[in-house]
Parts: C-alpha cells; structure tokens; sequence
C-alpha cells in the first residue's frame, strides 16, 4: 500500500495545523459598564474557540438597602452551543467586603508569586478597545469645571497604568463633559482585549504549578474562589 504512509503525514499535518490554528485563536474578553443617575448597568463576555465556549456576566440592577448593597446577576455560560443561564441575588455589606479581602491575602500568600504570574500575564494581553464617556455637573458652574478636571485626571491616571501593564494597540477613546444646566452624571465604560488561547491554556499550567509549591495552596483557591 504505496499510499499507506502518506495518509499518515497527511493525517498528522492536518492535525498539526489544527493544534496550531487553537492556539493561536484569540480569547476576546468584552466589558461595558453604564451608569446613568442611580441606575446601573454592568456585563462582561468571555468568548474562546471561535465562540465555542463563552461566558456571559450581566448585573442588571443594583441598588443601596441600609448599609448594604443589593445586586441582581446573571450568568451564562455556552459550550458547543449548549447555554446555560442562572440568575443570582447577592447582598454586599461591610463583613462581606472584609472576608473577600481576608480571602485574597490568604491566596496571595499560599501562592507562589502570584504578583509576578498576574504581571507576566497581562504584559500577554492586547487592549483593542478602550472607550470611556463621561458627563457630569454639580449645579454650580465652578464646582462643575474642578469636577471636569479632577475626572479627566482620573481617567488619564487609569489608561496610563493600564499602558505598563497590557499592550494598547490602539489609541483610547475618553471624553468628559461638563453640563452647567443642573446636577447630572452620566457615564459610559466599554473595552475589549484578547489574548492568545495557547498563552492563556500556559497561564493557567504556570498557575496551577505555582499554587503546588506551597502546601494547602490549590485548597485554598477552591475553597475561596472556585466555590463562590
């Protein structure tokens, strides 16, 4: 059978340029935040493998109760086509702000060098889209005019840091303005970033590996995050 071994290489470069083509494919991450007045509107999408696998996170409502925060979500998640939606009411008060930070030192301690593999894996992200308008006034027009400064300082400090640690690839989109006519604020928040699905599958061995060196590190991210 001449043609034997050619099905074979044949079979084998297809393969290859299989794997090649999955892990060079993009994992796009999407997010949109919009407040206007006291209404909130906040999603993020994941999508990976083409749109085969994707995450979805919506918080449609949040509103003040006491001292508490009271928040709807919504999350989806999609494999092959098959979604899945599940809605969640959470309550964000002062104890529970405490705990998560309590939680995220304790994995930012059993984690071996955990600031260095977020730092090595952000320098891997390309922000394509960077998108942010704001209007706001006090109802006095000098007020008004130090807020315009100190928001577009704001602004300006975010993008700058964000500059040092992900690559721009293109220029952002930021714009403030002032409204003299009453008390307003109005603001307007979209981005979009990728990175490769190969660099993402290494981030998440080189993590794993780093979460072994020290003992009862994988448990810890279980418990604390993996549950929740």
């Amino acid at each position: 059978m001449p043609g034997y071994p050619y099905g074979w290489m044949w079979a084998g470069g297809f393969f290859a340029l299989a794997v090649i083509v999955v892990l060079s494919s993009p994992v796009v991450v999407s997010g949109f935040a919009r407040r206007i007045g006291n209404n909130d509107d906040v999603e993020l999408d994941v999508r990976a493998l083409f749109g085969l696998i994707r995450y979805r996170y919506k918080l449609p409502s949040m509103s003040l109760d006491g001292m508490a925060v009271k928040v709807d979500e919504q999350v989806s998640t999609s494999k092959a086509g098959m979604n899945t939606w599940k809605e969640f009411n959470d309550e964000i008060d002062a104890d529970k702000v405490v705990s998560s930070i309590e939680k995220y030192k304790h994995i930012l301690y059993v984690t071996r060098d955990l600031k260095g593999w977020i730092k090595n894996t952000l320098a891997r992200v390309n922000l394509t889209e960077w998108r942010w308008s704001t209007t706001l006034g006090t109802g006095d027009a000098m007020w008004t005019a130090m807020a315009t400064g100190a928001v577009w300082s704001i602004k300006t400090a975010i993008i700058g840091l964000l500059s040092q640690m992900v690559q721009v690839k293109n220029a952002p989109f930021m714009e403030v303005h002032p409204s003299f006519s009453g008390t307003v604020f109005k603001t307007e928040w979209s981005c979009t970033a990728q990175i490769r699905f190969g660099y993402a599958v290494l981030a998440g061995l080189q993590l794993l590996v780093r979460m072994k060196k020290w003992k009862g590190g994988v448990k810890a991210w279980q418990n604390n995050l993996f549950r929740a």
